[in-house]
């Protein structure tokens, strides 16, 4: 890759960081356009590598332009969080920050040239296709919003970080038996089509048992709807509820002490209207409260759990009598004031309780099974005369799938996958099975395997579309990309061994609470 193309890169992602920003401190989690706000300080870090900060507002750039790519493959925003991504943006940054203070030490450093040459082939500061220092400016002071010698200075450390990785990364070297054994494990390859069939598949078809039906399936499987209770317990406890109303005065999210104090008073006089004057907590509430959803309601909850309410309000509310009025609770959304009306306390579902429900999912699912299976058999047979997947299951439209597909499959359709290699711990797109890896790799040829497989709790139809063995021929034709290949996994373990060196001879301390202005708390 060119200079140029590198240079241009290289300031895409500034740029596209910079509107990310922006987006994070307006809409994102805890930022003023959004309700569940937290107060964001540009102050504030989210980590210290050694001493040195890594900013909040640093971090937020990072992070929301790292998930606007994955909601572009159709990651669901939910789910993000779960996949850690603000874990891997987080170590993505102090691990720059290892790499730049290693250079220091080191003497590696980018000179005034590198900056120059860096300025003068983005096309983001030219104006009439040269450099323009004003379009620098205005880009460094209200993009970046710092100074020009601050912005120069991250700049610099970046590409000093950049090149002590590529320093660590020239020391790895790899043999010609690496590259002869890596072939071995890799030239071993195929490429599939495949059908799954799942119960949830067929479960509409079943429907309803008669009641006489089920009866006779509950008496006859006692035992495995016991165990199916014991297994999934947890499943059958239901949390303390209580019903509640509540009282919201908000608070900006950059609020100053004063604010904060104006508010807290106005919450004040308001419970003692409530406690001290005996006013009704529903017309208090529909008269001040700020929470647009319950205001109209008097204030009203319903019966809620604990996990439904910010902590430090689900602490206090839960902790009155029926009929008392909670002092102010501050949260980052501001003062909350509550009253409850009753209580449930927690409670384990007997066994009695929820046996029907469960002896209705078993039979359910025992009978659709049962339907998968036979569809399966009979859509084996049919292959095995000479009918192709895709004709008896048509594959869904690749446009409509996205990179990630997180909808659960209706029905049986053909999917293909990539090439993978018999030393793969899964198959690509339909999951880890020995069972599976076995039957294809039996095959020294494309072809059907001839027998339904078991994937979790799916039957599966497989046609091996393309096999590929080890041979000489094949090494002398793939042995300079496979040279590469090895290279590259040599230089990874090569750059995870020294930053793994770097985090244990240093000091790295994250600060969760201020990541999780950024991300949203689970609170």
């Amino acid at each position: 890759m060119s200079n140029s193309d590198e240079t241009r890169r290289f300031f895409s992602y500034v740029f596209i960081g910079a509107l990310a920003l922006l987006f994070i401190f307006e809409w994102g989690p805890g930022a003023r356009g959004c309700n569940n706000a937290g107060q964001i300080k540009e102050v504030e870090n989210v980590a210290t590598v050694n001493g040195e900060p890594i900013a909040l507002k640093d971090f937020a750039r990072e992070y929301v332009q790292q998930s606007e790519n994955f909601r572009r493959q159709g990651v669901p925003t939910e789910m993000l969080k779960q996949f850690g991504i603000h874990k891997q943006v987080l170590d993505r940054m102090v691990n720059t920050e290892l790499l730049a203070q290693a250079a220091e030490k080191r003497g590696l450093s980018a000179s005034d040239d590198d900056l120059a040459r860096l300025y003068n082939e983005s096309e983001m500061f030219k104006k009439d296709g040269k450099f323009d220092h004003d379009t620098f400016q205005d880009w460094v002071r209200n993009v970046e919003g710092t100074t020009e010698v601050k912005f120069e200075d991250k700049l610099r450390r970046q590409l000093a970080a950049q090149r002590m990785l590529q320093l660590v990364e020239s020391s790895a070297v790899v043999s010609d038996d690496e590259v002869r054994a890596k072939y071995a494990k890799d030239g071993n390859a195929a490429k599939i089509a495949f059908v799954r069939f799942t119960p949830t598949m067929f479960a509409e078809k079943v429907g309803t048992p008669k009641a006489a039906e089920l009866d006779a399936w509950t008496r006859a499987n006692d035992k495995a709807i016991s165990d199916f209770y014991d297994q999934n317990k947890f499943t059958y406890f239901v949390p303390e509820k209580v019903k509640a109303r509540q009282i919201l005065l908000k608070l900006a999210p950059d609020a100053t002490a004063q604010a904060k104090a104006d508010v807290k008073v106005r919450a004040e006089n308001l419970r003692k209207d409530l406690v001290e004057s005996k006013k009704s907590f529903a017309d208090v509430a529909t008269q001040f409260s700020e929470d647009l959803e319950t205001k109209s309601k008097g204030g009203a909850l319903g019966y809620v759990e604990r996990l439904s309410l910010a902590p430090a309000f689900a602490d206090v509310l839960f902790a009155l009598k029926p009929g008392e009025v909670s002092a102010p609770v501050e949260t980052q959304l501001g003062y909350f004031i509550g009253t409850i009306e009753e209580k449930k306390p927690s409670e384990q579902k007997p066994l009695d309780a929820v046996k029907g429900e469960i002896a209705t999912q078993l039979f359910v699912k025992e009978r659709a099974k049962a339907l998968a299976k036979a569809e399966a058999e009979k859509a084996l047979v049919e292959v095995k005369k000479g009918k192709t997947l895709a004709e008896l299951f048509p594959a869904e439209d690749k446009a409509e799938q996205g990179a990630f597909n997180f909808a659960q499959e209706r029905k049986p359709t053909t999917k293909e996958t990539a090439e993978f290699s018999s030393t793969a711990e899964s198959i690509p797109s339909l999951g880890a099975s020995s069972e599976a890896m076995k039957a294809v790799f039996a095959r020294t040829d494309a072809g059907l395997v001839d027998q339904l497989l078991t994937v979790g709790d799916a039957l599966v139809i497989v046609s091996v579309t393309e096999r590929k063995a080890p041979s000489d021929e094949g090494f002398e034709k793939d042995k300079a990309d496979l040279r590469l290949q090895a290279l590259k996994g040599k230089q990874f373990e090569v750059r995870e061994a020294f930053l793994k060196a770097l985090k244990q001879s240093g000091t790295v301390v994250t600060n969760d609470k201020a990541v999780e202005k950024v991300i949203g708390s689970d609170s």
